[in-house]
């Protein structure tokens, strides 16, 4: 018996599963990056930090990211780290001093209580998979509903 799908029909429904994937994937690294965030600021050691320059970015009308740059002391040293944040809530402006809990094991991984951490492009890939996931379903989808291309 002949299947009803086609080899381009096949191609296009494990586009949509892979799109699935793409969604699942963001959400779990999404709740890890969390996991991760929340542990840091759990078990840090706590030292302050000096807000030295802010960025905001606006990616689309419901997700927008900020930046900070930060100036902390840990151990007698200095750092400057970038942190990010999807939190678009708090306002930070340069010169606020923010309570900033640091990794013992390595000064330069550092979070904040408000959900700001170093992993600056890492915290957007939860948002970028979840995008391409989208994307591909939804393309894959119109593909689908065109019909069968005629040869």
């Amino acid at each position: 018996m002949a299947s009803p799908f086609g080899r381009r029909e096949l191609g296009l429904v494990l586009a949509v599963v892979l799109g699935t994937l793409l969604i699942g994937g963001g959400i779990l690294l999404d709740a890890r990056l969390t996991a991760a965030i929340d542990e840091r600021v759990r078990v840090g050691a706590e030292t302050t930090g000096r807000v030295v320059h802010v960025e905001r970015f606006k990616i689309s009308r419901s997700f927008a990211a900020t930046r900070l740059t930060v100036d902390y002391t840990f151990d007698g040293v200095r750092h400057r780290e970038r942190f990010s944040s999807e939190l678009d809530e708090s306002e930070f402006h340069v010169g606020d001093v923010l309570a900033v809990r640091v990794d013992r094991a390595d000064p330069t991984r550092a979070a904040t209580p408000d959900g700001y951490a170093t992993e600056d492009l890492l915290l957007q890939a939860p948002t970028l998979l979840e995008g391409l996931g989208i994307v591909v379903i939804m393309i894959s989808l119109a593909l689908l509903r065109r019909g069968p291309r005629r040869e």
